[in-house]
């Protein structure tokens, strides 16, 4: 550790792990995977037309230095720099892939292409990281801080390659890098990012435009046996002073000379000539344009490809584009689009990135677009499909859960399988984000249809930030059409990203907002969930008394709705925050509510544990209590097992064994640090200090 400010929150530095404390008794545990998986490669493999100056791969070497061996040293970074399409990820999959052996835990990748307008681009990358190495969903934290600790944690001591792509900002890059060990990571700029010398110490290695000898070679290795392009020598000259040296340009290029060996080089030099200036930034003048190989790679298309081109520029978002929703955009059969998807690839215009699925670098979206014009019904096809499809997914995650029906009667989802669901939902989460972005743009109503029916999938699969944006959206568009039941409905499920970000505060404001615009229209169902979301954060926040009165009303209001669940539910709440003997009672009652729902049955029996406790019959709650932390550990529940902890330690208390209860609340801490739990930490702090 090189310096700090006094009395502040600043760190700058070196360290294994950080931990952002008041005061540390005991060990700080991190508990590896309970289901670990094989060594992970998440780095994509190079391409086989891979051309560039060997300087770049070995100054990458020599800073990473793969073979060497050393401990308790901070990762090795490498930050490429060059311009767009000069071939920096390339680079690195390169690197990754002749030194692979090299790094036994696994090769890992962060795509940060969708640069700062997209949210939760570094928690998301971290997240699949962490389920790449075994974490399930449970177990890994819901905020950006718990993931990178415990990702720095499950790191540290290993030896990982990590390629991160597309940086805009240092603050990306800094959650993703590894713990202490002999790791390497190469970082793929988007844009100048100078200051991970200070902080990380990074290494630079710039990625000038090809050279006239390395060009060439690319340009062979695509043509292939086309042509031998060693019979115009001039005219390639030409060519590859007219892609200024960028990648993109140079495989475009080559794939029309491949596509037309008839054909002279030095006509593609006179069309790419002739081409109006655009993407200037790209060009390493103004009569230097990427524009024109890419006008003349698509004048070449037929008109089923060109149609296919153009819809990329009309997709919605950076996301991957699945082959169902290009045939329902553009209208083509399977086997027509198949041929214009071919088309594409071949020209190296777009990736194919997996079954069925491509990828368009944002250079070809920009000249996609620029060749569509204006929106078309294109891009509303798009967003049609997308909507229908993740309105019918979303429903049949959680199919019972009745608001959809409510708010939206005529509502009809399509048949889906919630494991095939589920499967949809991960792979279209950014394009799914992205249409909602658009609908909340136009103000249309579909955006409160779309949070939701995504809800349950982003509650289960912490996708908080998802759950955020998207419910904002929500209830921006529902307060202006004065749609006041949708608008309540997306408060109290926003408040829901707060609380599992541990900002109880914020979550118990949107979840008073809800019960307001519930009561506004006379909906009891909507009113008690609002006013139960709130008397929990109350009570999580340690305000027991101010939950009290709240989930009394809630316990009226189930009584009054006689619905036997949502009846269990009010009474283990209440029970949760009521004077001992009256909680005991309301705890049994829930208790025998849920004999088929093993998870509320162990969460009863924790609260039942607490007020025996108050009720000095301490062996009974110890009994309970222990239960409870069986269920909870067994099953991954953070948050409930601190909660439980915390419950054995004040019942040790209570009972006198002072040395038990530190070690209850020690275990309680360790769980607060490295799962994020902010304010039940603070809450076990204070025991600590008074123990």
């Amino acid at each position: 550790m090189t310096g700090h400010d006094v009395g502040g929150n600043h760190f700058d530095g070196e360290s294994e792990n950080v931990v952002q404390a008041r005061d540390i008794h005991g060990d700080v545990h991190f508990h590896a995977p309970k289901s670990p998986r094989p060594s992970p490669n998440q780095v994509p493999p190079p391409t086989k037309f891979f051309t560039n100056n060997e300087r770049q791969l070995k100054d990458t070497s020599k800073y990473l230095r793969p073979d060497e061996e050393a401990e308790h040293q901070a990762p090795k970074v490498v930050v490429l720099e060059g311009a767009p399409g000069s071939g920096k990820s390339e680079t690195a999959y390169q690197w990754v892939h002749q030194h692979r052996a090299a790094f036994p835990d696994g090769a890992f990748y962060a795509p940060l292409e969708a640069g700062t307008d997209e949210t939760g681009l570094v928690g998301e990358a971290l997240l699949q990281c962490l389920l790449g190495v075994g974490y399930s969903p449970e177990e890994i934290p819901a905020d950006l801080g718990g993931r990178s600790n415990l990702w720095r944690s499950w790191t540290t001591g290993k030896r990982l390659v990590l390629v991160v792509n597309g940086a805009v900002t240092a603050a990306q890059v800094l959650p993703l890098l590894p713990g202490a060990g002999n790791s390497a990571v190469l970082v793929t700029a988007a844009r100048s990012l100078i200051s991970l010398r200070a902080r990380a110490g990074a290494e630079f290695v710039p990625l000038e435009p090809l050279s006239k000898e390395s060009a060439r070679k690319l340009l062979c290795r695509i043509v292939g046996d086309a042509r031998d392009l060693a019979d115009e020598p001039g005219p390639v000259d030409e060519l590859i002073e007219r892609c200024a040296g960028q990648t993109i340009a140079l495989c475009v290029a080559g794939s029309e000379l491949a596509g037309r060996p008839e054909r002279p080089v030095a006509r593609l030099v006179r069309e790419l000539s002739n081409e109006r200036r655009r993407l200037a930034a790209l060009s390493r003048d103004h009569d230097l344009s990427v524009e024109a190989v890419f006008n003349t790679a698509v004048g070449r298309l037929d008109e089923q490809a060109r149609l296919v081109y153009e819809a990329f520029g009309q997709h919605p978002g950076v996301g991957e584009v699945g082959s169902v929703a290009l045939a329902e955009a553009v209208r083509l059969d399977e086997f027509d689009l198949q041929d214009a998807l071919d088309q594409l690839v071949s020209a190296h215009l777009i990736r194919e990135v997996g079954d069925d699925r491509y990828a368009a670098h944002a250079l070809v979206r920009d000249h996609a677009r620029l060749l569509a014009g204006a929106i078309t019904e294109v891009n509303d096809r798009f967003v049609e499909f997308y909507v229908r499809r993740a309105l019918s997914a979303g429903h049949a995650v959680q199919p019972k859960r009745g608001w959809l029906e409510a708010l939206w009667p005529g509502f009809q989802p399509e048949p889906i399988g919630p494991d095939e669901a589920w499967a949809w939902l991960e792979a279209e989460r950014v394009n799914v984000q992205a249409v909602a972005g658009e609908l909340h743009a136009a103000g249309s109503e579909l955006v409160c249809q779309l949070a939701v029916a995504l809800w349950p999938f982003q509650e289960q699969g912490k996708h908080v930030d998802d759950m955020d944006v998207i419910n904002r959206h929500a209830v921006e568009v529902a307060t202006h059409r004065e749609l006041t039941f949708a608008a309540g409905l997306a408060l109290i499920q926003r408040g829901f990203a707060f609380r599992a970000r541990g900002e109880s505060d914020k979550a118990a404001e949107l979840f008073a907002g809800g019960e307001e615009k519930a009561r506004a229209v006379e909906r009891d169902d909507l009113t008690a969930t609002a006013v139960e979301s709130l008397g929990i954060s109350l009570r999580d926040q340690g305000d027991r008394g101010g939950a009290r009165p709240v989930l009394e009303r809630n316990l009226a209001m189930a009584e009054r709705l006689d619905d036997p669940r949502r009846l269990a539910l009010a009474r283990m709440h209440l029970g949760s925050v009521a004077e001992p003997q009256r909680g005991e009672e309301l705890l049994d009652q829930a208790l025998a509510a849920f004999a088929s729902e093993p998870y509320n049955a162990a969460k009863t029996r924790m609260w039942r544990g607490r007020r025996r406790t108050e009720l000095a019959r301490y062996d009974d709650a110890n009994a309970d209590l222990r239960a409870a932390l069986e269920y909870m550990t067994e099953h991954g529940k953070h948050f409930d097992r601190a909660q439980v902890l915390v419950g054995l330690g004040d019942n040790a208390l209570a009972a006198g064994d002072g040395e038990a209860a530190r070690e209850h609340f020690l275990g309680a801490a360790a769980v607060c640090r490295t799962r994020g739990f902010a304010e039940l930490g603070e809450q076990v702090q204070v025991r600590l200090d008074q123990s």
